[in-house]
């Protein structure tokens, strides 16, 4: 029985719930989505007259996150200024949400999957985004934290 106790003991002592932290590190989990988006269909969810702030980013999964400034202004479904410069842009709904193509960042050609509380929330936090240049051997991850302004 004394055993017993100890073991139980132990095990409470050994437990470990680790601490909610804010920040852009801590925050690179995906938000979940409660409303599936079906592929396929069209969606009511678009970039047309936001205006988002770039104000992370980082390369790679373990690099130093660095501060931005970067206004992104979307036009029109297909056109986007980045810090007042006109580029060509890519939202489509995938199955699990969508895939957003920026064109001619500093960084190249960038992809990633966003999911439609993004888009409603206005908050892309920690996402990764990947370089799809053509010819491109860039294998560097980009994660990017954006605001609606």
């Amino acid at each position: 029985m004394k055993h017993l106790i100890y073991i139980i003991l132990l095990l409470f002592v050994s437990c470990y719930i680790p601490e909610l932290h804010e920040g852009p590190i801590d925050n690179t989990v995906p938000i979940i989505e409660t409303n599936p988006v079906n592929a396929g269909t069209a969606s009511p969810q678009n970039l047309i007259g936001q205006t988002w702030n770039l104000f992370y980013y980082r390369f790679g999964q373990m690099g130093q996150v660095m501060s931005a400034n970067d206004t992104l202004e979307f036009i029109t479904a297909t056109k986007y200024k980045y810090n007042g410069t006109e580029y060509t842009y890519h939202l489509y709904s995938t199955g699990s949400g969508f895939n957003l193509n920026l064109y001619e960042t500093p960084w190249g050609n960038l992809s990633g999957s966003i999911l439609s509380n993004n888009i409603a929330n206005g908050k892309i936090y920690g996402t990764k985004f990947v370089d799809i240049s053509v010819g491109s051997s860039n294998t560097t991850e980009y994660y990017l934290w954006m605001n609606r302004i």
